[in-house]
């Protein structure tokens, strides 16, 4: 069942790339930002951002074979959903030519719940890594 208020389109890709060398443990080079393909990570959001992207670089913790989830999480909106309600997520098949993931949030008809959010980051159902962020 699905807030009213949180209604997401949720899009999501996993891009190809061939992996080269030997990863450290997790998830790497988290970004969550305004735009995509972006360099660095932002932590706070307007209402009327109108979308939300992350990426990871997936490391050797998460080989080929695996089930990736990433999950959206409205931790605390104020009322606007229940406490760390999930908002959406994606499951994704890694293949050996995956090596990096992206995941989009839409912004809601009536703008982005001020509040505290987290994307967690998950491989065969255990948590591996989450990154929050506001909405102010």
């Amino acid at each position: 069942m699905r807030c009213p208020q949180l209604l997401f389109t949720l899009a999501v890709t996993a891009l190809t790339a061939v992996s080269s060398g030997v990863w450290a443990a997790g998830f790497e080079n988290i970004i969550v930002s305004a735009e995509t393909d972006a360099d660095t990570t932002q932590d706070s959001f307007a209402k009327d951002t109108p979308k939300i992207f992350v990426s990871a670089e997936l490391t050797e913790e998460v080989p080929s074979g695996s089930k990736v989830n990433i999950s959206w999480i409205a931790v605390d909106t104020g009322g606007a959903a229940p406490p760390n309600y999930k908002i959406d997520e994606v499951n994704l098949d890694i293949t050996s030519m995956i090596n990096h993931v992206n995941s989009a949030m839409t912004k809601p008809n009536n703008g982005w719940p001020v509040g505290t959010y987290k994307i967690e980051f998950s491989v065969n159902g255990k948590p591996m890594e989450s990154v929050g962020f506001t909405v102010k």
